[in-house]
């Protein structure tokens, strides 16, 4: 049988843990890390089914299957900063945003697709 193996963007991006964390914090800031790749490969997945239509944060990850008790907008928060997905713009001051599932509005994203 076929072995699979799951995609995962892994990124040990320092500020998992505090510089003078106990040593079972900054283990699981380690564990933690590689679960956050999994699931910041599987949010970019979503955003990049969805292009050329956008996404909120909360929508990627209903769409990509990840938990909404999940850290999943962090995980967003890296890939905006990775600038492989961007914020929609209004204009220069207002970011486009939808109502989300708790009532609250959410900012708006996009897939930057990769230049060939």
């Amino acid at each position: 049988m076929e072995q699979m193996q799951q995609q995962s963007l892994f990124d040990p991006r320092n500020g998992r843990h505090k510089k003078n964390d106990w040593v079972s914090s900054v283990d699981g800031a380690r564990k933690v890390a590689y679960r956050a790749g999994t699931q910041k490969a599987l949010l970019l997945q979503a955003f990049k089914d969805a292009y050329p239509a956008d996404l909120t944060d909360e929508e990627a990850a209903v769409n990509a299957g990840v938990s909404l008790t999940s850290e999943y907008s962090k995980r967003c928060g890296e890939l905006r900063q990775d600038e492989v997905i961007a914020v929609v713009w209004i204009d220069q001051d207002t970011p486009v945003t939808r109502l989300g599932v708790s009532g609250v509005q959410r900012i708006v994203s996009i897939y930057i697709p990769e230049e060939s």
